[in-house]
């Protein structure tokens, strides 16, 4: 599924957008996003729930230095 390109003023990011920003795979973005939602991991990404999507702020992306997509 090709996701839309990210626009210079564009500050919230669907979860397909946010795991091209990031250059990581659809799948790990949703692991993640899983670990931030359960409050295990990742508490540094700022989502926002829109219905049944999640969306992801951008600024939070630029600042976090490593994304955890499993935990033991």
């Amino acid at each position: 599924m090709a996701s839309k390109e990210v626009s210079d003023n564009q500050q919230w990011l669907s979860v397909a957008q946010a795991a091209n920003y990031l250059g990581v795979s659809l799948r790990g973005m949703r692991y993640a996003l899983k670990l931030r939602k359960s409050g295990v991991a990742n508490m540094e990404l700022n989502i926002k729930l829109f219905g049944k999507r999640i969306l992801v702020q951008r600024n939070s992306l630029d600042t976090i230095e490593h994304i955890e997509s499993y935990i033991n």
